[in-house]
């Protein structure tokens, strides 16, 4: 049985190009090994008084593994108030040829529309 899980957390700083570039090389590496699937949304914006960096997330696989993952993704300094939003059991990966899918904030207008794009793959 495949299972999923759907985070957000607050980046501890903006993210530059290359930081995204390494995190990435980095989660495609790991998922590979470990047969996880998935997508990572980056968003800046501006929240309250300050600029900030936000991660939403989706992984896929068994979920041993996926909830193993999560555990050091959840620690990892790069980010902080990690909060599990949707977790669920799936017949089939909705992310299937992706180690790591990605997207940057450019591509969204808001955390919103990003979270509301990733929840849609499991309507």
């Amino acid at each position: 049985m495949l299972y999923y899980l759907i985070y957000c957390s607050i980046a501890a700083e903006l993210m530059t190009d290359e930081a995204l570039r390494l995190l990435l090389q980095q989660a495609r590496t790991r998922n590979r090994e470990l047969v996880i699937t998935g997508m990572l949304v980056y968003v800046e914006g501006e929240y309250g008084m300050d600029r900030q960096g936000r991660f939403m997330q989706v992984l896929e696989g068994s979920r041993f593994l996926v909830e193993s993952v999560f555990d050091k993704i959840k620690n990892d300094s790069r980010h902080h108030e990690v909060v599990v939003l949707k977790t669920e059991s799936i017949n089939k990966r909705n992310f299937k040829t992706w180690e790591m899918g990605f997207a940057k904030s450019d591509e969204f207008p808001s955390e919103d529309t990003a979270l509301d794009f990733l929840k849609s793959f499991y309507k």
